[in-house]
């Protein structure tokens, strides 16, 4: 039994080294965007959606090898900003990731997708629309955990025997405002959260812990469909009737 703890302690070693400095795959940013039935309205309106701020925190802390202290009964990772992070406990790089500019970019596409306006786009000034997009993203929140039950480098024994290896969790929170791009004049304003993404996770199978696309997707139809009453409520400049011409005088 001694000689076959060896091999088996090696395999275990390996397993954890792979899920702890996330070399399981990079991951790319995807977005799909929503399908919308025909509005109840259309208009001839031009939707600028500007690059979105950014107010979370950026305290990133990987504290992934803590799983062995015998006491402890997990390692563990919290990222604010995790786009910023080289290791995540089920992937490795997060590639063509940035928040502030894919978002935006994303809703554009959405917008577009519901035919409500004539044309939505990313970019980086109001007045290139009749209507602006001002975001915020409040949170973007990664947790994950290593479990080791306590059992320091021996407690990854339990994964052979079906006892899940690590726990994911992903957050989303952005503010969306639409604004008239002449006056400025702020049209609507929420604040809108995605419920948590979060995963229990097997050595013989781990799920995706890179789930901001279908999560934003969900966002951005709710605004989308916020917002059609409100464009549909906008008054209509009245058409500009060609003068008439004047009739020839008498004396012509």
């Amino acid at each position: 039994m001694k000689n076959l703890k060896l091999p088996v302690l090696a395999v275990l070693a390996g397993f954890v080294a792979v899920l702890g400095t996330g070399c399981s795959g990079q991951k790319t940013w995807v977005y799909r965007a929503n399908t919308y039935s025909a509005p109840a309205m259309t208009s001839d309106k031009k939707i600028a959606v500007l690059p979105y701020g950014d107010a979370r925190h950026s305290e990133n802390n990987n504290f992934w090898a803590m799983y062995l202290l015998p006491a402890c009964p997990f390692g563990w990772q919290s990222y604010n900003t995790p786009e910023g992070a080289d290791m995540h406990m089920n992937s490795g790089l997060w590639v063509n990731f940035k928040p502030t500019e894919d978002f935006p970019k994303a809703l554009a596409e959405d917008l577009r997708n519901t035919h409500m306006v004539s044309d939505a786009f990313f970019d980086y000034r109001r007045e290139s629309g009749d209507y602006a997009v001002n975001g915020k993203i409040l949170n973007t929140k990664y947790n994950a955990k290593l479990i080791s039950y306590c059992g320091s480098v021996y407690g990854p024994n339990l994964w052979l025997v079906g006892f899940p290896a690590t726990w994911t969790e992903n957050q989303l929170s952005i503010e969306l405002s639409l604004v008239d791009a002449k006056t400025q004049k702020e049209l609507f304003t929420k604040t809108y959260t995605a419920e948590p993404r979060s995963n229990v996770n097997w050595i013989y199978y781990l799920n995706s812990d890179f789930n901001y696309g279908e999560m934003l997707a969900e966002l951005n139809k709710q605004f989308c469909t916020d917002i059609q009453p409100i464009l549909a409520a906008q008054p209509v400049a009245p058409a500009v009737t060609p003068a008439a011409s004047p009739a020839p005088s008498a004396a012509q």
